[in-house]
C-alpha cells in the first residue's frame, strides 16, 4: 500500500519564522534541563557548601542560574531584572564587584526560597 503525503507550500518567510520558533523552544528546553540539574545540585548541598559553590560561579553561569531561579521563584525584583537585562544586552561586559556580589547573594537567597524548592519538585 502506498501512502501519499500532501504538502502545502508556504511563503519562505513564514516557514523561516516557524522554524525559528521551534529552534527557540528547543533551546529553552535544553537551557531549563541544564539549569534544573545545576539548581538540584545546589539544593542537595548543605548551606555552607551551597553558598561557596554559588560564590565560585563564573559570571556566565551565575547569570544563567540567576535567570532560571528568578523565573522559577515568580518574584519581581527590579534589581535582578536590570542585571539580567544588562548582561543580555552586553554579555561581554564584566559586572562590577558590587553587582556581582549582589547577584550571588540574590541567587543564594533564591535557591533557598521555598517557591523555588517547590517549583523544582513540580518539575520532576
Amino acid at each position: 500500500m502506498t501512502h501519499k503525503t500532501k504538502t502545502m507550500e508556504v511563503p519562505v518567510a513564514i516557514a523561516d519564522r516557524v522554524q525559528a520558533l521551534i529552534d527557540a523552544f528547543e533551546a529553552k528546553q535544553r537551557f531549563n534541563a541544564e539549569q534544573k540539574v545545576i539548581v538540584n545540585n545546589f539544593l542537595a548541598m548543605d548551606g555552607l557548601s551551597c553558598e561557596m559553590a554559588v560564590y565560585s560561579l563564573p559570571q556566565a553561569e551565575l547569570m544563567d542560574t540567576l535567570r532560571f531561579a528568578y523565573e522559577l521563584s515568580g518574584t519581581n525584583s527590579k534589581f535582578v531584572t536590570s542585571i539580567l537585562t544588562l548582561t543580555r544586552e552586553n554579555p561581554k561586559k564584566v559586572l562590577s564587584d558590587a553587582q556581582r556580589a549582589s547577584a550571588k547573594s540574590l541567587l543564594f537567597n533564591l535557591i533557598n526560597d521555598p517557591s523555588v524548592v517547590s517549583a523544582m519538585k513540580e518539575m520532576d
